[in-house]
C-alpha cells in the first residue's frame, strides 16, 4: 500500500491523471489530479464514487475534507497512507498525529505527509480540542475510580465468604461453591459496587430493599392518597453507576406505607419519558410510565393505560 506523498509524486511528476488503490475488492480509493500541484482522493465503494473528495493533496501536505464512516477506507487506514489515525470518542471525531497529540476534526485541517498537524489551527477549534481532551481525562479518571471501588468490594466480599469444596467429578476438579456469607461485616453501599449479581443478592437479603433506598436522596414528584393510604412517586440517586463513580443514575419507585406496620415500601416503575409516552408503538409506551404521577405509575404496576381505583370493601 502506497503513501500519499507516493501518489502525489506519481501524479505531478509523470504524465498520468488518474490512479486507485484498492483497500478491498469492493473499496478503493480514487486519486485525481486536479491541478499542476494538486490531486483529490476520492472514495468508491461497491462502484458508487463520492462527488466531493475525502482528502486533497498538495505538494507539503494534505487536507481533509469529511469524516469518513466508520469501517470504510480511510477510518481504519488512514496510518498506512498518512501516519495519522481517525479516532471516535464518546461523541468525538478526533484525529490522532504521528507525535500521538489529538484534534478535534474540522473540515479543512492540514496535515503534513509526515503525520504532523500543520499550525496554527483556528483559535476556535483549539479551543474545542482542549475541552474535549479535558473531558476525556476525567472521564478516564473517573472510570479508574470505578474499577478501584469495584475491586475492593470484591475483595471486601471474598474475605468474609466461605467456600464449600465439593470434590471431583472424575478426574475433574469441581468447582467450589459459595457458602456461607457474613454480610454484616460488608458496608451496605457495596450494594452499588459488586458487579456480581448474585453477591449483590446477598446485601439486598440482608439489608432489604427499602432500607437500601431509604438511604439515597430522593426527589417527590407526585402524591395522592387513595383509600386513605398515602403514595408518593420518587426519583432516586442512584451512586456507582455502571459508567461512573462520579456519575448518578435516576431510578423511579412508588414509596407507599404499610398501613398494618407503619413500614415504608418502595416499588420500582419506569421513569417518565415524554416521547415514549407518546409513541403509538404500544412496546414503547410499556417502557414508561405514560404521565409522572401516582395513579400513572399504579397504572403500569398493574398493566393498565388509566388506573381504577379499587373498590373499599367495609
Amino acid at each position: 500500500m502506497r503513501t500519499f506523498k507516493q501518489y502525489y509524486n506519481e501524479l505531478t511528476r509523470k504524465k498520468k491523471f488518474v490512479a486507485q488503490e484498492y483497500i478491498f475488492s469492493t473499496l478503493s480509493l480514487i486519486f485525481v489530479k486536479t491541478g499542476h500541484k494538486k490531486v483529490s482522493v476520492y472514495e468508491r465503494f461497491y462502484g458508487c464514487l463520492r462527488t466531493d473528495p475525502v482528502v486533497s493533496l498538495y505538494e507539503k501536505y494534505f487536507k481533509l475534507h469529511y469524516w469518513p464512516l466508520q469501517g470504510y477506507s480511510l477510518y481504519n487506514h488512514m496510518r498506512h497512507f498518512a501516519k495519522i489515525r481517525y479516532k471516535t470518542v464518546g461523541q468525538n471525531e478526533l484525529v490522532v498525529f504521528a507525535n500521538g497529540t489529538r484534534s478535534i476534526f474540522f473540515p479543512g485541517m492540514k496535515v503534513t505527509f509526515g503525520g504532523q498537524s500543520v499550525q496554527p489551527y483556528p483559535k476556535k477549534r483549539q479551543q474545542e480540542t482542549q475541552v474535549v481532551l479535558q473531558e476525556i481525562r476525567e472521564r478516564k479518571n473517573a472510570m479508574q475510580r470505578l474499577y478501584y471501588h469495584r475491586k475492593k468490594a470484591a475483595e471486601r466480599f471474598q474475605a468474609v465468604a466461605e467456600y464449600a469444596h465439593p470434590g471431583h467429578a472424575g478426574r475433574f476438579p469441581m468447582i467450589p461453591r459459595l457458602g456461607r456469607v457474613d454480610v454484616s461485616k460488608l458496608p451496605m453501599d457495596d450494594v452499588f459496587k459488586l458487579q456480581n449479581v448474585s453477591h449483590r443478592q446477598y446485601l439486598i437479603d440482608y439489608y432489604g430493599l427499602n432500607a437500601i433506598l431509604a438511604g439515597l436522596e430522593t426527589e417527590v414528584i407526585d402524591k395522592d392518597v387513595i383509600n386513605g393510604n398515602p403514595y408518593e412517586l420518587v426519583t432516586v440517586k442512584i451512586p456507582f453507576t455502571q459508567r461512573s463513580v462520579d456519575e448518578e443514575e435516576i431510578g423511579t419507585y412508588l414509596r407507599m406505607v404499610n398501613p398494618s406496620t407503619d413500614e415504608i415500601h418502595f416499588e420500582g416503575v419506569p421513569n417518565y419519558d415524554h416521547e415514549l409516552a407518546r409513541s403509538r408503538e404500544k412496546s414503547e409506551r410499556e417502557e414508561t410510565i405514560l404521565k409522572p404521577t401516582v395513579k400513572a405509575a399504579l397504572a403500569w404496576r398493574d398493566g393498565e393505560t388509566r388506573y381504577r381505583v379499587p373498590i373499599k370493601l367495609t
